[in-house]
């Protein structure tokens, strides 16, 4: 038996997947849909996941019964990139990888005269050939830096972040700011006054939303650190998912404060054979 999939790359994706998942019509699952009020001033934990896979016509007897029928395995991840190169040519890198494996940022910094190199104190960079310590800098800026780069400190910002739903998830308060250019390069080049960088990184690049598959056991949500079994990822998901649909129908959701952001464990990449799609999000 293959892998189940749920597809959150647009409205209609959705439904059909819920449909394809659950064996289930999708013409249900629509009617409740447009027969339900949107919701006000709603907690997600206390959307009924329960009652809507009564209505749409899910039979099951008891709680093990319900899981085992509405349960996927891998879920649609929207990710946010700003590259020189398409999207799907290489794997997806968390940052210490994009700054020093990624070719079109790497060589791109280079040609600046900037590279970084791995060390037992973090990732450091070099500015023609010397090496930048943040310490020398007072601002918010370089120390923003320093945390995400782990230069004297004891965490790196080592993952891949990304949303439930593929829904202009770029308008994001979180990631809007770094449509144009990553904040880790924007960042740098502010703290070394090189905005000129930037203004060329921003002609040379495009911004991409891309899709790929994630394994529900290998996601997390931030927001609900106590959900860490897949079944309890599950369930969320469903909530989220449901909260989705109904705002949506009803031209109420909001893809700057809705959209529930995801992570993957530190350290992992994602294999562009798990990027489904694609697409240039204009500037």
């Amino acid at each position: 038996m293959g892998q189940k999939i749920l597809y959150t790359t647009s409205y209609d994706d959705i439904i059909e997947s819920i449909s394809e998942i659950c064996n289930c019509s999708a013409d249900h699952i629509r009617d409740y849909i447009q027969n339900s009020q949107p919701f006000k001033n709603t907690a997600i934990r206390d959307v009924r996941h329960k009652l809507f896979f009564n209505e749409i016509g899910i039979n099951f007897d008891g709680h093990k019964e319900m899981y085992e029928t509405i349960k996927f395995d891998t879920v649609v991840v929207s990710h946010l990139t700003t590259r020189i190169t398409e999207p799907d040519t290489t794997d997806i890198y968390y940052l210490g990888k994009v700054l020093t494996e990624r070719i079109d940022i790497r060589d791109f910094l280079a040609s600046k005269g900037l590279y970084f190199k791995r060390s037992p104190q973090g990732l450091m960079l070099y500015y023609n050939e010397e090496v930048v310590d943040w310490n020398n800098f007072n601002s918010s800026i370089a120390s923003r830096i320093k945390v995400r780069l782990r230069v004297n400190g004891s965490y790196m910002d080592n993952c891949i972040n990304g949303f439930l739903f593929n829904h202009l998830f770029w308008e994001d308060g979180d990631v809007e700011h770094i449509r144009d250019c990553p904040e880790i390069l924007s960042d740098i080049c502010h703290v070394l006054r090189r905005n000129g960088i930037i203004k060329e990184w921003g002609a040379l690049s495009k911004s991409y939303a891309l899709g790929f598959l994630a394994e529900v056991k290998d996601i997390i949500f931030d927001e609900h650190t106590k959900f860490m079994t897949t079944k309890s990822k599950i369930y969320l998901i469903y909530k989220y998912v449901i909260y989705y649909l109904i705002q949506n129908y009803n031209g109420v959701w909001s893809p700057r404060f809705d959209n529930p952001k995801m992570r993957l464990y530190d350290n992992e990449c994602v294999s562009k054979d798990k990027i489904i799609g694609f697409y240039e999000i204009k500037r």
